[in-house]
């Protein structure tokens, strides 16, 4: 079992302590839930006050390595994709990015996505869920935001049956920016009914487990929902 290096020097304290917790909760990542020393512990055992010492947790805190149990301690664990996520939409947002690179981002990403799911074979479980969010779509039609929420659930869905991880979190990370382009793709009488009718053949063409198909497909479906955003603008 790793130990935890204990030696800092006398500067930037809280951040070099804060980095070698850090380094040993990574080592340790399979034991993830780990109980940390008490705070007097690590005072005495890195040879800080114990201020540095909560100084250095906090840091932890806030990149999801440890979470603390009210009366139980503090404990390890991993962090989640939603911090990432979260990154991401701030950067894109904060520079702002315009609508034509989100879309390229689409471009370059899901169609992919869409092969890995088709050739990984969807379970029973995995068509099911999709197949909900189809119905979804058509029974919220007149509720906006639902009728959204509902669409990008279905690519997201998609992204995570790729199987692979980061894939999925970067996919995921543009639904916050998805949602207003979505909402004008819908203006056009043909918007719903042609983003309902390519999630239905998306869904055999994965059923049938057809990658090269479903990455076409996919392509296609983009870009004609970015043909209707662009006539909702018009």
């Amino acid at each position: 079992m790793e130990e935890i290096d204990y030696s800092v020097k006398k500067k930037n304290l809280y951040e070099e302590v804060a980095a070698k917790i850090e380094r040993f909760i990574i080592q340790s990542a399979p034991q993830s839930g780990q109980r940390l020393p008490a705070e007097k512990e690590l005072a005495v055992n890195f040879g800080v006050s114990r201020p540095v010492i909560r100084e250095a947790l906090k840091l932890l805190k806030e990149r999801q390595l440890i979470e603390s149990h009210t009366g139980g301690g503090t404990y390890t664990c991993k962090p989640g994709t939603q911090n990432l996520i979260d990154v991401i939409q701030r950067m894109i947002q904060m520079d702002c990015i315009d609508y034509h690179h989100v879309f390229d981002m689409r471009l370059l990403l899901e169609p992919h996505a869409c092969r890995l799911a088709a050739e990984n074979g969807l379970s029973p479980e995995q068509a099911a869920a999709l197949d909900d969010t189809i119905e979804k779509m058509i029974e919220f039609q007149r509720v906006t935001d639902e009728r959204v929420s509902y669409d990008l659930k279905f690519h997201a869905l998609i992204a995570q049956y790729s199987g692979n991880p980061i894939l999925a979190t970067f996919i995921q990370s543009m639904t916050g920016l998805l949602t207003p382009l979505i909402r004008e793709a819908l203006i056009p009488a043909e918007g719903h009914t042609s983003g309902v009718e390519y999630h239905r053949r998306l869904l055999e063409v994965l059923r049938r487990g057809e990658g090269d198909v479903a990455e076409s497909l996919m392509r296609e479906h983009l870009k004609v929902s970015a043909q209707n955003y662009l006539k909702a603008l018009k």
